[in-house]
């Protein structure tokens, strides 16, 4: 298996090589196959350690492997994800989190994108903390 791959291409190829439809897999791991989809286009990650787990035992493989190539940081993303956060966001955040990750980016790219959103996050804090200040 490719290490560079996607989380999202390493179950594809997984449940092909093991014959498995969607549902097929779905119904092994324990989630809809609308669940399948998403892993395997990339707009969702397993929520919980303990749903990683079931999908890579489904598909023969350890969690490790499952995420192999996917460095910790991804991983914390996907499994730290919760339900507090909105899908917009989870996804959002997702999708910045791989696009760090991946080589397409230069590293003086991938510092201007981590700078982007640092320079947001403080000023929404800031905004936020100003509107609470007059309310008072």
């Amino acid at each position: 298996m490719d290490e560079r791959m996607s989380f999202g291409g390493r179950v594809r190829e997984l449940r092909k090589s093991k014959h498995l439809s969607q549902n097929a897999l779905a119904k092994i791991a324990g989630v809809s196959p609308r669940t399948i989809f998403g892993y395997e286009a990339g707009t969702t990650y397993p929520r919980t350690a303990d749903i990683l787990n079931r999908l890579a035992d489904a598909l023969g493989v350890t969690s490790e492997e499952l995420v192999d190539g996917t460095p910790s940081l991804e991983s914390f993303a996907f499994i730290r994800a919760d339900h507090s956060m909105t899908t917009q966001a989870r996804i959002v955040t997702q999708q910045a989190v791989s696009m760090l990750l991946e080589d397409y980016l230069s590293d003086t790219q991938k510092d201007e994108m981590a700078q982007a959103i640092m320079d947001a996050y403080w000023k929404s804090r800031r905004r936020s903390q100003i509107k609470n200040d007059t309310t008072k």
